[in-house]
């Protein structure tokens, strides 16, 4: 930070209630009035330097005492004053942090070389020019010092330059940055033999209001020479230094942390964020679209701004990961932690673009890739979500369903997530139980997932019986797999025959013999064999018979079973299952649906 020192007099300036005046022999003799203070000054220093006072006083007349009100000078007494001190040769620092005020208040007043050669205005030129642009973070306090005093920078063009300053500094190779700045990332460490970073503008910029961090950024957008990457980083550390972090705000505390913030402040800071962000996608990350979400909810930011920030969640949804989804919910209606309908409408939002823009995906496709992605992601929030012991049923059941067939190409973690929730919600009835079992495909399953179910005593029959059933059912086709076709065993069984009639070798009588024998015998246990396997099959498919939906028709037997547990049968359906030789159904007597 460089300054500039003016004047060599002691500062003689003194206050007594709400008067300031010089300490001097000569007395006072112009009273200057701003906002609540009065100033006891004298004419002789004053008048050469300021041209407005010339001609106000000139006006008024000639007087031993004259009054002057100046309310609506720029930089209130403050700027007042130096320019005063100035007049009369005590000493002022002048830097960034004051030259603004300075700067406007010099020129109101008409301190420029046209009524006193070297005056105010010309020498606080010379140090905007040689020191204040050419350094960065002097250029940085100078712009945000104008926040104060927008419309005077703006025509004096001090704002302008600024902005101009900075964005040449930004857009200088990192190689060639030779001042300093405040970059405070993790794990990076000033050293001098380490490369600047390429973000490393980003911090210093973001203390700027956000009119004016919107000014340069829209500055460095329309050069074309900053990466997208890059104005997104800026973006972020802008948000993550001003927008309160909803990830620690809980549904209790959100009215009394609503009512001490500056909603609205943070309501427009949020929305000027979102429209700054670049249209390539990769630009910011899905984690921080998210964050910016859950704000938007927490603040009450306009639909133009949610829809935005939906859509684009949606996009990039593919590169989500689970820490990423767990974001509070802050509606005082709702008792659960995570915001489940949030996460739901994103994943609506993914899976209608990319239907638009895959219609008629093929299995190696991208889209496939990324749905089965998202499906993993969220079957893994599912397990999370269902520890919430306040997470209604319908809105885990509608955010299970939400995910298309493709996927899920198994429904082992989706069976996972069920099993937690079952656990930690024991007071569910047997309705809600089946409606959440009933987007399970059993079919989907692997081996050890349905040994775990069989034994699963908190789902229901139905579901168990369909575990069950399709595990026979692929144990069948699995041994299918592994016996000789048909045609395979009728040629084995035809070769010998015509091999011997072919060769018709000399054989003593009785190998003869022996060999006639073992031909004729040989195919003649593969037939019982398979007789014996379809039979099995069909009695399988005779003792169970799995009702898929409300409404169909259950097998005699099982309705049999079931009033002979009604009508008092004392047997034991754990011990049932023990035995390999009891029929399927009958493991689960008794035992409610």
């Amino acid at each position: 930070m460089k300054f500039m020192k003016l004047g060599t007099r002691p500062d003689t300036f003194y206050t007594e209630e709400a008067t300031r005046t010089v300490s001097s022999d000569v007395p006072s003799d112009l009273v200057i009035r701003i906002n609540n203070i009065t100033y006891l000054l004298h004419k002789f220093p004053l008048l050469p330097k300021c041209g407005l006072l010339q001609r106000l006083l000139t006006d008024s007349g000639d007087s031993d005492n004259d009054s002057v009100e100046l309310h609506d000078i720029p930089g209130g007494e403050d700027a007042f004053e130096l320019c005063a001190k100035f007049c009369y040769g005590i000493t002022i620092n002048l830097s960034a942090h004051n030259f603004v005020r300075a700067f406007c208040a010099a020129k109101f007043l008409r301190m420029t070389e046209s009524v006193e050669k070297g005056n105010f205005v010309l020498k606080l030129e010379a140090f905007f020019n040689s020191c204040i642009l050419e350094g960065w973070k002097d250029s940085v306090v100078a712009l945000q010092s104008t926040g104060k005093m927008i419309e005077w920078s703006e025509n004096l063009g001090i704002t302008r330059r600024c902005i101009d300053s900075i964005v040449e500094k930004i857009l200088t190779p990192p190689a060639k940055v030779n001042w300093s700045f405040t970059y405070s990332r993790p794990g990076y460490n000033k050293k001098r033999h380490q490369s600047v970073p390429r973000d490393w503008w980003t911090e210093d910029i973001s203390d700027l209001d956000i009119d004016l961090f919107r000014f340069i950024v829209t500055a460095l957008r329309s050069t074309n020479m900053v990466q997208p990457q890059l104005i997104g980083e800026a973006l972020h550390v802008y948000a993550s230094r001003w927008l309160p972090d909803t990830t620690k705000i809980r549904p209790p505390e959100s009215s009394a942390s609503l009512a001490n913030e500056p909603v609205e402040k943070n309501r427009r800071v949020l929305e000027t964020i979102v429209s700054m962000i670049p249209a390539d996608r990769g630009s910011v990350s899905v984690n921080f679209l998210l964050r910016l979400l859950s704000t938007a909810s927490y603040l009450g930011a306009s639909p133009v701004t949610k829809t935005e920030l939906i859509r684009r969640c949606g996009l990039q949804l593919d590169e989500v990961t689970v820490d990423d989804l767990l974001l509070p919910s802050h509606l005082s209606s709702d008792q659960y932690c995570y915001d489940i309908d949030m996460i739901s409408v994103v994943l609506e939002s993914f899976l209608v673009l990319w239907r638009i823009q895959y219609p008629a995906p093929s299995q190696d496709s991208q889209f496939m890739r990324s749905i089965r992605k998202v499906g993993k992601v969220i079957d893994c929030y599912l397990q999370v979500a269902a520890k919430d012991a306040n997470m209604p049923v319908m809105k885990f059941i509608s955010l299970a369903e939400a995910l298309p067939d493709t996927a899920r190409p198994k429904h082992d973690d989706l069976y996972k997530a069920i099993n937690i929730y079952l656990k930690e919600h024991p007071d569910l009835n047997k309705a809600e139980k089946k409606r959440l079992c009933r987007i399970l495909d059993c079919q989907k399953l692997s081996p050890d997932v349905c040994a775990h179910a069989v034994k699963n005593e908190r789902l229901p029959l139905r579901t168990v019986v369909q575990v069950l059933f399709f595990d026979q059912e692929r144990g069948f086709k699995a041994t299918s797999q592994k016996l000789p076709p048909r045609g395979l065993l009728s040629r084995a069984q035809e070769a010998p025959f015509s091999e011997t009639v072919q060769s018709k070798p000399k054989l003593p009588p009785d190998d003869r013999a022996n060999r006639q024998e073992g031909t004729r015998r040989a195919p003649s246990p593969a037939i019982p064999e398979r007789d014996q396997h379809k039979k099995l099959h069909l009695k399988s498919e005779r003792n169970i018979v799995i009702s898929r939906e409300p409404g169909e028709v259950e097998s005699e037997k099982v309705r049999e079973t079931r009033e002979e547990g009604i009508s008092g049968s004392k047997m034991n359906p754990r011990k049932t299952m023990q035995g390999k030789s009891s029929s399927d159904h009958g493991h689960y007597k008794g035992r409610d649906r």
